[in-house]
């Protein structure tokens, strides 16, 4: 064999084996190095809104990079806790969700459903996004008002703002069923058979602060007990 065909064989087999030593190089540190990533400093119980400072970083094997793990404590800075995170493990991003996703509103407000009869919340067409005003309605005990006919029958009629603007983030029928949606479903039957009915409002959920799901809660016993009525109507813009 004459040198010239030695030396290109030489050659390929020199080619051959840096590139296996490449790839077997690549395929080590894939399986075999490190990374950090963020895992929990001690269990973090379901329903938290999560922090940095809630975290460290741990050295897992780099093929977690590709996984659907959050990778550092920054990323999941104001996101809820949706299960219990156990300690020292990584956290999948299923696990950790903006705040609104899983609780309907920001985490600021109290989420609290109340009934509503359609005759007094805009005859049941009220939807999610809209922003309502509820007025409390007390027919008062007669001993309270004036001596007259006309004055005590105005006097006994007290109507008084307890919630503006509020944020409506779901809405459902009296079985609880989404009324939203059945009311695009009964509009596309509507379109086909020519009947108008439309499914009511019955239930709004709302994003209250705080401090105003008292008097909310306490106007609905009001008027489940006492007679009162709550009354809504839409907010203006």
């Amino acid at each position: 064999m004459n040198r010239p065909i030695q030396f290109v064989i030489g050659l390929v087999a020199l080619v051959l084996a840096l590139g296996a030593g490449f790839y077997g190089r690549n395929a080590y540190l894939k399986e075999v190095s490190t990374v950090q990533i963020a895992v929990p400093v001690q269990p973090i119980a379901p329903y938290t809104l999560l922090s940095p400072d809630l975290f460290s970083l741990r050295e897992v094997p780099r093929a977690m990079q590709t996984l659907p793990y959050f990778q550092n404590p920054e990323e999941m800075s104001g996101l809820i806790s949706t299960v219990q995170l156990p300690a020292g493990l990584p956290v999948a991003k299923s696990l950790a969700v903006m705040p609104e996703s899983f609780r309907l509103a920001d985490v600021e407000f109290e989420v609290v459903s109340i009934p509503v009869e359609p005759v007094s919340a805009v005859g049941g067409q009220i939807h999610i996004g809209q922003r309502v005003n509820l007025y409390q309605m007390i027919d008062q005990d007669e001993s309270e008002t004036a001596a007259t006919d006309k004055m005590k029958i105005e006097q006994r009629l007290q109507v008084k703002q307890i919630a503006a603007g509020i944020l409506v983030v779901d809405v459902r029928s009296s079985q609880g069923l989404a009324a939203d949606s059945l009311h695009d479903q009964e509009q596309e039957s509507a379109s086909l058979s020519g009947s108008q009915q439309v499914e009511q409002t019955q239930i709004l959920t709302l994003a209250l602060p705080p401090d105003q799901v008292q008097d909310v809660l306490r106007a609905v016993a009001t008027a489940k007990k006492q007679g009162g009525l709550l009354w809504t109507t839409l907010a203006r813009p």
